[in-house]
């Protein structure tokens, strides 16, 4: 399958090495803005044989390309995956699936319409010890508290407290601490327990207006979760889910690395499978099988679950106060 990769930062550097390693996978090309970037990034990998594009529109006008994966700037993933989508292209877009629910909709909309197939790149859904963790769930008995955390300090925060203005600190690209870093613990959330009944939120803001940091309380009537997040501070960054006959603790959410159960009488089994260094290619996999079965829908990632986690999302912003041009429009 031809893919086009959109962006050359470090995640599609992450995707790439992984991808090489999936039967199925085909390098057609890099879009990046910039042609001396896109060489750049196909000598990086050591690929000779693959076109650079600059645009997007010169992506969905090539015929040879079956697929695209879009790591452009949040702000740029509705409009990029609804060109490739009505261009007849499948679309694998990275997390966000967009700046708000009105944008996603717009690329499910798209997908639908256009029969092909789109996929939001949550990879943490598609890594070996997800299943495990819905098969392990069951030891801690009534579920009854989820505590979600990744705090992370950014390098690039330096930057901006030095005057400088990352993309990673400005609401125009649709960033923040919440949609990079509090989705992942968000996301694994309620792929496991489904919608929240309500949302309340509170973080601090920096002077462009993004959340540097914050947390997001989620209701279930029977049970509650906390999502604490952090582009300013650092944490150990453990979850924990935790029941009634013992908890799950999840180290490096994102990446599941190591999970045990850990029962009320002090008991520990390790439940982790050994981590994978190319965890990005358990989802690249799945999208080639699906989009080769002929599925429009992931299973895993389903639309659905991208719209319940896109609604947190919003409500979470607007409680912060975290407003991007696309809210406005």
């Amino acid at each position: 399958m031809n893919f086009v990769i959109v962006g050359t930062n470090f995640i599609s550097d992450t995707l790439l090495a992984a991808a090489k390693t999936v039967s199925g996978f085909s390098l057609y090309g890099v879009c990046s803005r910039a042609e001396q970037s896109g060489h750049a990034f196909l000598a990086k990998h050591a690929i000779k044989n693959a076109k650079v594009f600059t645009t997007i529109e010169q992506v969905c006008s090539d015929d040879s390309v079956d697929t695209v994966y879009i790591a452009a700037p949040n702000s740029l993933h509705k409009s990029y995956a609804v060109a490739c989508l009505n261009a007849g292209k499948h679309v694998l877009g990275e997390k966000p699936a967009a700046a708000n629910s009105q944008e996603l909709a717009a690329i499910v909309d798209a997908a639908k319409q256009n029969n092909r197939l789109y996929m939001e790149a949550m990879m943490t859904t598609h890594l070996p010890n997800f299943a495990v963790l819905q098969q392990a769930i069951a030891k801690i008995g009534t579920p009854r508290k989820y505590i979600g955390q990744y705090s992370q300090y950014s390098s690039r925060y330096d930057k901006y407290k030095n005057g400088e203005r990352p993309n990673t600190f400005l609401p125009e690209f649709a960033n923040g601490a919440l949609v990079d870093l509090g989705v992942y613990p968000l996301y694994i959330l309620i792929a496991l327990w489904g919608a929240p009944n309500t949302v309340k939120a509170s973080g601090v803001l920096l002077e462009t207006g993004v959340d540097g940091a914050g947390d997001v309380l989620l209701n279930y009537s029977d049970k509650q979760a906390v999502i604490s997040y952090s582009k300013i501070s650092q944490g150990d960054n453990f979850t924990e889910i935790q029941g009634e006959q013992g908890r799950i603790r999840i180290e490096a959410v994102s990446l599941l690395k190591r999970m045990q159960f850990i029962a009320n009488d002090g008991t520990v089994e390790e439940l982790s499978q050994p981590f994978d260094e190319h965890f990005m290619r358990h989802e690249v996999a799945h999208f080639i099988t699906i989009a080769n079965a002929g599925q429009l829908e992931s299973p895993i990632n389903t639309h659905q679950l991208s719209i319940n986690v896109m609604a947190v999302l919003d409500k979470a912003r607007q409680q912060l106060g975290v407003i991007y041009p696309a809210d406005r429009q």
